[in-house]
């Protein structure tokens, strides 16, 4: 396998967990420890402190090494804190972004079409997958906001959650499941049969939890190499390329 990991950070938060990498450095050594080949990350200030002295900070940090691909975190552009897409789009282009973050819960506002209506049209036309760590039960109020958005749950997990989920996967093809916290057994297995391989994406979830256990439920999934290659890193390199 050669692993893409969608769902990972570095950086000291105010709330650091007890194992964490405080730089690129770090994260890349646990990288090579784990056998993770790249990452596409953000810095824990992201989501706990300043979002956007963090988005930018991130920029020059990452710059240069190949193994890591940036994301941004989004605010509400009502307050004057976050830029409109116009502005936006032209930024994540020089930069090379070409995913995006959300943390409601973290930053306290509501994940929907009243708040975010513009961005996420220009989010659909641009085909930019939106990282959400949300409960699945909003996540599937904004998919039926706004069809089309790729939005990809994260920490789905790790208690089975298929009553919620299976129904928005049905209605939603642009729902996507990263895997960091997808940990009952059968559940890769059983989402593989039903909808195919290209909707998940290997997340080690660190820090927050090791990144060992969802290496471990990828390695012995009893799915084909194909799906398990696509897995792995296949579906993100793919979602990423797709960006226009």
């Amino acid at each position: 396998m050669q692993l893409f990991d969608c769902n990972c950070s570095y950086g000291i938060s105010g709330r650091p967990p007890l194992r964490y990498a405080k730089d690129t450095a770090e994260l890349l050594a646990e990288m090579d420890w784990c056998g993770i080949e790249r990452a596409l990350v953000y810095h824990a200030g992201m989501r706990f402190n300043d979002a956007i002295a963090y988005n930018a900070r991130l920029v020059d940090e990452v710059a240069g090494d190949d193994r890591l691909a940036g994301s941004w975190t989004i605010l509400p552009s009502q307050t004057g804190e976050f830029p409109r897409p116009d502005m936006l789009l032209p930024k994540m282009q020089a930069h090379g972004i070409r995913a995006l973050r959300a943390f409601p819960d973290e930053h306290r506002y509501q994940l929907d079409r009243r708040t975010f209506g513009e961005l996420f049209d220009a989010l659909i036309e641009h085909r930019i997958p939106l990282f959400v760590k949300q409960n699945i039960v909003a996540i599937g109020n904004l998919l039926a906001e706004c069809p089309g958005l790729i939005v990809v749950a994260m920490n789905v997990g790790p208690h089975s959650l298929e009553r919620y989920l299976r129904p928005l996967l049905d209605a939603f093809p642009t729902l996507y499941v990263e895997t960091s916290h997808y940990m009952v057994d059968g559940l890769i297995e059983g989402f593989v049969e039903r909808y195919g391989a290209e909707r998940l994406l290997f997340g080690s979830g660190f820090p927050d939890v090791c990144s060992g256990a969802a290496l471990l439920r990828l390695a012995q999934a009893e799915i084909d190499d194909t799906a398990r290659s696509a897995i792995a890193g296949g579906n993100l390199q793919r979602l990423l390329a797709e960006v226009r």
